[in-house]
């Protein structure tokens, strides 16, 4: 039920997007006309993409935050507390609050592209309208990349988490004791 509404937007978004096939290409008079006609659906059916993707995107980066710091930071830092090479832990991690922060900025610019094409008036600039829309497409794009390195980063410490779990019996601490 919870992504009913998410899956939804996006249908309605891609179908939106279906108008055209050509990025930044002149519109047919017909598809001026498909525009025009159905401005009033496709500005509704782009708020509730706001409205829905506002929400999953906090709750995402929610979720990312506490991941990097409630178990990755805090796992990195029982490791080295007793002098266990978590090197390769402690990089996915890097590389995690670093694709965080691309997240983060990559979110900004869809959403503020997201608005703009909200207030063109689809019904005086269908042209304008269609290239904005197809600007915010390839923002929202960008972020679901984002979120697919998120996610590998995620399996990839769960990996090496793995990895020493499997090897902990063989692990020898660092430095002296």
């Amino acid at each position: 039920m919870k992504l009913a509404l998410p899956i939804l937007t996006l249908v309605i978004f891609a179908a939106v997007i279906f108008v055209s096939t050509n990025a930044h290409a002149s519109l047919t008079p017909e598809q001026i006309k498909n525009i025009q006609n159905n401005c009033t659906n496709i500005k509704t059916s782009l708020g509730q993409l706001q409205i829905a993707d506002a929400r999953l995107r906090v709750n995402r980066g929610q979720f990312y935050e506490s991941l990097a710091s409630k178990l990755m930071d805090s796992f990195n830092s029982r490791l080295s507390s007793n002098k266990i090479d978590s090197s390769s832990l402690v990089a996915i991690t890097s590389t995690f609050r670093s694709e965080i922060d691309t997240f983060r900025a990559d979110y900004s610019s869809y959403a503020q592209q997201l608005s703009t094409t909200i207030g063109i008036n689809c019904q005086t600039k269908p042209e304008s309208f269609q290239d904005s829309l197809l600007s915010t497409r390839d923002k929202r794009t960008k972020v679901h990349q984002d979120v697919l390195a998120l996610n590998q980063s995620i399996i990839d410490y769960k990996n090496s988490v793995d990895t020493f779990a499997t090897n902990f019996g063989q692990v020898k601490p660092t430095g002296n004791q």
